[in-house]
C-alpha cells in the first residue's frame, strides 16, 4: 500500500529522509541498465582504481533523456519536493552514478560520511564558539537529494547509510572517523527501483560494493530557485521541455530551470498575508488581555 505524501512528509521531517518504494518501474530499469552498462565498464576497464564514475547532464544527454527525463519531470517528486522545500524547486543535477566492484575484503566498509551542498550544519555545528549546539526545529531544506537504485541494496552491494536525526542536531563526525560506522547508523533496506528523498542536512554514507556487478544510483538534485547549479539549463533538449511548459503555463517546471519572472513579486505577497495575519493574531490577544 502506498503511503500518503502527507505521511512521507511527516517520516521526513522527523528522520530526515523518506524511501519511496518501487517508485520507478522495472522495466525503465532494465531499460536504463542496458544503455548504460557497457559505457561503465568501459570506464572501469580505463580506470580500475576510481571509487565511482557518473554520467552527469541527462537530460541534455543524446540516448538517455528520452529514456529518464519522465523520472525527473514525474509529478509525485515534484509534489513532495515542494511539500519539502515549498514553491522554489529548482534542478542543480541529474546524473548516473555507478560504483565498480570492490575486493571480498572491503565488505561492509563506509564510503564517506557527508551532508550534501547548501548545508550548514557543518560549519556551525564545529564552529569554535559554539561548544554545545543544541537541537533546532524541522527547517526546510535549501536542497535535497532522490536517490534511486538501479539494483537491490544488499551488505554485499553495500547499503545506504544514514544517521537519523542528524538534519536537527548538529551532528559532527571528525575527519578521521568519516569512513567507519557511527552508533547511530541506520543502514537502509532497499529494492531496485526505490527512491530515497533526503534533507540536505542529513549526515549519510554509502558503503563499498563487494559483489560481482556494478552498482547504480539516479541522483535528482533539487536546490531553491536562484542558487547556483550544476547542470547546464541551455541545451536544445531542455529548451524542448521549457517550451511545452510555456505552452501550458506549466509554471512549476520553468521554475525547475530557474525561469519564473514572477517569483519573487509572489513570495513577497505570500510573506505580506503572513506578516498580516501575525499582525492580527497579536492585535486579538492583547485586545484580550
Amino acid at each position: 500500500m502506498q503511503r500518503s505524501l502527507s505521511d512521507h512528509f511527516d517520516e521526513y521531517q522527523g528522520e530526515g529522509y523518506t524511501v519511496f518504494d518501487g517508485f520507478m518501474p522495472q522495466e525503465r530499469i532494465g531499460a536504463t541498465r542496458r544503455a548504460i552498462d557497457s559505457e561503465f565498464e568501459n570506464r572501469f576497464a580505463r580506470e580500475p582504481d576510481t571509487s565511482r564514475t557518473t554520467i552527469s547532464e541527462l537530460l541534455n544527454h543524446e540516448t538517455l533523456s528520452p529514456l529518464l527525463a519522465p523520472h525527473v519531470l514525474d509529478g509525485t517528486v515534484l509534489d513532495f519536493a515542494e511539500q519539502a522545500m515549498g514553491p522554489f524547486v529548482q534542478l542543480d543535477s541529474f546524473e548516473i552514478t555507478g560504483f565498480p566492484c570492490r575486493p571480498k575484503h572491503e565488505f561492509n566498509q563506509v564510503a564517506h560520511w557527508h551532508r550534501d551542498a547548501f548545508s550548514y550544519s557543518e560549519m556551525w555545528g564545529d564552529h569554535p564558539s559554539n561548544k554545545n549546539p543544541r537541537p533546532h526545529p524541522y527547517t526546510a531544506p535549501t536542497a535535497c537529494n532522490c536517490l534511486t537504485y538501479l539494483q537491490d541494496m544488499t551488505p554485499e552491494s553495500g547499503t545506504l547509510r544514514v544517521i537519523p536525526g542528524s538534519h536537527l542536531d548538529f551532528t559532527i563526525i571528525p575527519t578521521d572517523k568519516h569512513r567507519e560506522p557511527h552508533p547511530r547508523e541506520r543502514c537502509l533496506s532497499l529494492k531496485a527501483g526505490d527512491m530515497v528523498f533526503t534533507h540536505n542536512e542529513i549526515l549519510h554514507a554509502g558503503s563499498v560494493n563487494t559483489t560481482k556487478e556494478i552498482r547504480y544510483f539516479i541522483s535528482a538534485y533539487f536546490q531553491r530557485i536562484g542558487l547556483p547549479h550544476r547542470d547546464r539549463f541551455d541545451h536544445a533538449n531542455i529548451e524542448t521541455i521549457r517550451k511545452r511548459a510555456r505552452s501550458t503555463n506549466d509554471r512549476r517546471v520553468l521554475r525547475l530551470f530557474g525561469e519564473d519572472p514572477l517569483f519573487t513579486e509572489r513570495e513577497q505577497r505570500a510573506w505580506r498575508a503572513m506578516i498580516d495575519e501575525d499582525k492580527t493574531a497579536l492585535g486579538q490577544r492583547l485586545q484580550d488581555m
